[in-house]
């Protein structure tokens, strides 16, 4: 038992790292042990798999609970279901096995069950990766291809459990058959660039790669009309609105904004470190589970029936908090604060290794990113909370006595800074537990206190039921469940909810400003908010070592307010900057207007459009081969040499004397920029000597 739970400790430890497990830990073909030596099958052949999937498809933090949550579930009663038989009086959920005589209640029997179980339920889920569930079954001599449902058989009985966890489950309201898609209509009345209503939820913008950012969207609001495992009716629990985050109560709404900033600008290593614990919920909720666990030295089967009993409560738990969720459609802290603020130098946490320190309101980020919903109530609060209570129920304690220690520099957010030293995070009961799970969404930044207290106030309740259903499974006088169904919508719902969503739009011009850039032909528009700005077309030719360049504009002048740049044809934009001897490109955030790719920028510089396949790194590259900045660079001609406008490029009509001094600013593959009365061009490298760091 002991290695088995060092095997799952060291596995999920990656996870607080962020990185997507890999082969590691997975024991080698020729030392796993056989069905009947199998311990625990669910942590150390299923989840291993499952999470190492999950965490390359679904969520590279595995922070996205609602979804995490749904696989989770659906094996969980697989393999709960499919072990039902071989027990005394316990019965599936959905699907019921006549019970096996007492002499086929092996370890291998039920092992074998419950991972068959486990493998149709996976391939219902995510077919895609069958090679993966395929090799699950073959590793342990088992027949992937054995499709038998001859309920006498373990084999049959693990399909038969399979099948019916994933068809059973498949309406029951979360649009599985849909790719989770939203079927409610949900629509968010703010834009990623304009806060229309600052007590609503503000979808963010995201980097998704390299000049490439996607607009968050409202995960799975339809989860809110997913039939619960307990026997229920969601619409029977309301929380108190958020009062405090709507603005006209003014000193509520500003209060708890500043509250955000005080805790940020004062967050401790052990504080930073919670929060991204509590946001891995393979760390917090599956290494505290594994504790209880071991402490009561549950065989293979017992602990599937608790998995699936603390699963189940955040299940349950998660679709009264997305009810609400979509029911009020609250602002998060990054929103509040820069509505509150605006442009304000604000003290708080400042970024990644930065510690405390000043930046504008509206630059102020959240030390965890913010997740893809609104704010109220907290849904990692009410899961945490219901996991605790599922688990005081079955042990009959409040006791966990558990800790996990993180070495120095084990930080996702701060690699090789925090913690600073060796940590060990300690939590003596469930209620040490969910207290920091609670609060440590507010030292996240992504929650205001509200947020958290709401959930913490009511949320316990799901672990209530969802024992006291288990229970009714495990007695075997729990009724055999129906086909689930999809809840009918929330009569609460306010119907701007459903609203459509809005598009883009333009800050409207405050100046009677004509279009500009008329000069440069119909492929760019370009619309100036201020009086005085300037634009001409660029020479392409100057910037031919940029890969993929499609067509570019100067704009100069006045740009304090602002100015969208328009061309004709899709691409990526970017902002070539010009400091001193150097150049940058900036990342533009584009969107498309009138059939036009467009961005928008407040100050001088070359916009510039590339193809759309062309990354910002690749672009940069580019950049700095074609302008790499020199320091302590001068060369010194050693003949006559041509005086060109680009590398190789034409001349200028120029010959540079011989023994002429000069300092480079850039250099590319062998060509210097340099000026020469007061004339930028390119020079050969094989005609000069150097000196300095060239």
């Amino acid at each position: 038992m002991i290695v088995r739970v060092c095997l799952c400790l060291a596995l999920f430890a990656g996870f607080l790292g962020g990185g997507a497990i890999q082969a590691q830990g997975l024991t080698s073909a020729e030392n796993r042990a056989p069905l009947h030596e199998l311990a625990d099958p669910l942590h150390d052949v299923v989840l291993p798999r499952l999470y190492a999937v999950l965490a390359a498809d679904v969520s590279p933090t595995l922070g996205d609970a609602t979804l995490i949550n749904r696989f989770r579930f659906i094996v969980s009663v697989a393999m709960m279901d499919a072990a039902a038989p071989y027990h005394p009086t316990a019965v599936g959920m959905y699907t019921r096995a006549p019970r096996r005589p007492e002499a086929e209640w092996t370890e291998a029997n039920i092992n074998k069950a419950m991972l068959h179980g486990a493998y149709h339920a996976l391939m219902g889920l995510l077919p895609e990766r069958a090679l993966v569930w395929r090799e699950m079954l073959a590793d342990y001599g088992l027949n992937p291809d054995d499709l038998s449902v001859d309920l006498s058989t373990a084999v049959g009985i693990g399909n038969a459990a399979g099948i019916g966890a994933n068809l059973d489950r498949l309406n029951d309201g979360i649009n599985q058959a849909g790719d989770y898609l939203d079927t409610t209509g949900y629509a968010p009345v703010n834009t990623a660039f304009e806060l229309r209503d600052p007590s609503r939820w503000q979808p963010g913008l995201r980097l998704a790669g390299t000049g490439v950012y996607v607009v968050q969207h409202f995960v799975t609001p339809q989860l809110a009309n997913m039939e619960p495992m307990a026997p229920f009716n969601p619409r029977e629990f309301r929380v108190e609105p958020p009062v405090a985050s709507d603005p006209e109560n003014w000193e509520a709404y500003k209060a708890q904004v500043d509250q955000v900033l005080e805790t940020s600008a004062e967050l401790t290593d052990e504080q930073k470190l919670k929060a991204e614990f509590f946001e891995n919920k393979v760390a917090s909720l599956g290494l505290s589970y594994l504790k209880v666990a071991d402490d009561l030295g549950l065989s293979p089967a017992d602990i599937v029936r608790g998995y699936f009993l603390k699963v189940s409560a955040w299940m349950d738990a998660s679709i009264v908090t997305w009810q609400e969720k979509t029911r009020y459609d609250a602002v998060r802290p990054n929103s509040a604060i820069a509505y509150v603020y605006g442009d304000d130098l604000v003290t708080a946490w400042a970024g990644p290794g930065r510690g405390r320190g000043e930046m504008p309101a509206d630059e102020w980020q959240a030390y965890l990113p913010e997740n893809d919903h609104s704010d109220y109530p907290s849904g990692t609060t009410c899961g945490c909370y219901a996991h605790a209570q599922s688990l005081r129920r079955l042990t009959g304690t409040d006791e966990l006595n558990w800790s996990t220690s993180y070495p120095a520099g084990s930080s996702r957010i701060e690699p090789g800074i925090t913690p600073a030293r060796d940590m060990t995070l300690t939590f003596d009961t469930w209620t040490d537990f969910t207290n920091d799970c609670g609060q440590s969404r507010n030292w996240a930044g992504v929650h205001f206190e509200a947020a958290y207290q709401a959930s913490a106030a009511y949320c316990s309740v799901f672990g209530d039921m969802a024992y006291e259903y288990f229970s009714t499974l495990m007695d075997g006088t729990a009724p055999l469940r129906e086909p689930a169904q999809a809840l009918a919508a929330d009569p609460w719902l306010p119907a701007e909810r459903q609203s459509a969503e809005a598009s883009l739009v333009v800050p409207e011009n405050t100046y009677p400003t004509p279009q500009t850039c008329e000069n440069v032909g119909e492929s760019v528009r370009v619309t100036a908010m201020n009086n005085g700005v300037m634009c001409e077309a660029v020479d392409l030719s100057g910037l031919s070592l940029l890969n993929g360049l499609l067509d570019a504009v100067s704009l100069s002048g006045t740009l304090d307010l602002g100015a969208q740049a328009c061309f004709n044809q899709p691409g990526t934009l970017a902002l070539i900057e010009e400091a001193g001897d150097t150049i940058r490109i900036a990342e533009l955030i584009s969107y498309q207007l009138s059939g036009m790719t467009c961005g928008w920028i407040d100050q001088p510089g070359t916009v510039v459009l590339f193809s759309a396949f062309l990354t910002a790194a690749q672009a940069n590259s580019d950049v700095a081969s074609v302008n790499a900045p020199l320091a302590n660079c001068q060369v010194t001609t050693t003949a006559g040499v041509n005086f060109r406008a680009t590398p190789a490029g034409e001349h200028l009509e120029i010959i540079i004397p011989l023994g002429t001094r000069l300092a480079p600013n850039a250099k590319s593959n062998g060509w210097y920029a340099v000026r020469f009365d007061g004339v930028s061009g390119w020079i050969s490298g094989d005609y000069v000597h150097m000196s300095g760091n060239c």
